[in-house]
């Protein structure tokens, strides 16, 4: 037998060892080697980007969702006596009900808001439209409540813990004894409807909204310079800014008749054309803008809390954007004359025929439709008290007040 030495002590005696054989690697080995690094390197860097797309679509949907704020309707206030759910016609096929939600705009003066006037304690609600979105979702009705009108005020809680007195006081007041919760309250009052949900927004977040979107087109028949509210338009269309739409949608003098009726009108305009912009302008499209919108939205909504996340509001989108546009019926509550004050309104018997009509999720009144056209005044006899309860016009009772 050989001898062959090996390991350890073939090194030590210096003698060579078993050498490995080497494979030879050609040019299109060595590119296969190259490619099938890229792949596990391009492999490993979407792995690492998909983690860090998901980290940051998560810390987005995070910053939009605490940007809400909530604020409770119906524990704060109860329910204008009005059971929730009630009055609320299922669709045929059993996938929605019908839902009423109260848009408020706030004129509240507080933080960055106490540029555009006065500084003053509390708010009122500058803008209230009731939105009635049809079970079936191919219909939808926009009714504006004028801020002057006369009603009759439930107990509201304040925000000192206590309940306000029933009082007779101008609509908008509600906002400043009870805030959102007491508006609904009242409007459940008046209407006998039941509010699903609330949406406010103040001055500076719907300036901000506006700015976010890129500005929204509205139209002029004639130019219009207006001193008090600082608004400087030509006539024809012009998309306007933030501080332009504010100034657009609460100017009362030196545009249209300067009355508040004629505000309202101009502000279903706007909503409307905003609506439209958003469609068109390619902002549901691109997500950058998406999301400056969605985060200028998220700051500037106060919600209740059924609506309070992202994923709430999306699926509330989601129902009014199954509406076709030509389907939205834009209306004043009908109103009438207040005897004892000729610079305030109060609802007209009408209104009681759009309210039941919304409660039975059916189609507004041609006579309705016909008084709103111009201007949502009922002619006729008046009554000297102001609408309190559905279906009542009580007189002012002894003592009550009436707030400016």
């Amino acid at each position: 037998m050989d001898d062959q030495t090996s390991g350890p002590a073939a090194r030590e005696s210096g003698a060579p060892g078993p050498r490995r054989s080497r494979r030879h690697v050609g040019p299109a080995d060595r590119g296969f080697m190259t490619r099938r690094r890229v792949v596990v390197i391009s492999a490993a860097s979407l792995s690492v980007l998909a983690v860090a797309g998901a980290v940051g679509l998560w810390s987005a949907y995070e910053n939009l969702n605490s940007n809400i704020k909530t604020v409770d309707i119906h524990t704060q206030s109860g329910t204008g006596g009005v059971a929730p759910g009630s009055g609320r016609s299922p669709s045929p096929t059993g996938d929605h009900a019908a839902m009423n939600v109260l848009l408020i705009g706030s004129d509240s003066r507080d933080g960055d808001n106490g540029q555009y006037g006065d500084k003053n304690s509390g708010a009122r609600s500058d803008t209230t439209m009731l939105l009635h979105v049809a079970a079936d979702r191919k219909s939808a009705t926009v009714a504006s409540i004028p801020r002057d009108t006369m009603v009759q005020l439930p107990s509201c809680t304040m925000p000192n813990g206590t309940a306000s007195a029933p009082q007779l006081a101008m609509f908008n007041s509600a906002y400043s004894i009870g805030g959102a919760a007491c508006t609904v309250k009242t409007v459940e009052t008046i209407s006998g409807l039941t509010m699903d949900h609330v949406l406010v927004v103040d001055f500076t977040g719907f300036k901000n909204l506006v700015d976010a979107m890129g500005g929204v087109p509205v139209t002029l028949d004639k130019a219009v310079n207006d001193p008090d509210s600082h608004l400087n338009l030509p006539a024809g269309t012009t998309v306007v800014d933030g501080e332009q739409a504010l100034a657009f949608v609460r100017a009362r003098h030196n545009l249209g008749d300067g009355s508040d009726i004629g505000r309202m009108s101009r502000q279903q305009q706007f909503l409307n054309s905003a609506l439209d912009a958003l469609n068109t302008n390619g902002t549901l499209d691109d997500p950058k803008k998406l999301y400056k919108v969605l985060d200028a939205a998220t700051k500037a909504l106060t919600t209740d809390p059924a609506l309070g996340s992202l994923n709430a509001l999306a699926d509330f989108a989601s129902d009014v954007r199954q509406v076709p546009r030509q389907n939205i019926t834009y209306l004043t509550v009908p109103w009438q004359w207040y005897q004892p004050d000729p610079n305030r309104v109060q609802l007209a018997p009408k209104s009681q025929e759009l309210f039941d009509a919304m409660r039975q999720d059916a189609a507004v009144p041609a006579d309705v439709l016909a008084l709103s056209a111009k201007g949502g005044e009922e002619t006729g006899q008046t009554t000297s008290g102001a609408a309190g309860t559905a279906g009542s016009s009580p007189t002012p009772s002894a003592g009550s007040t009436t707030t400016q």
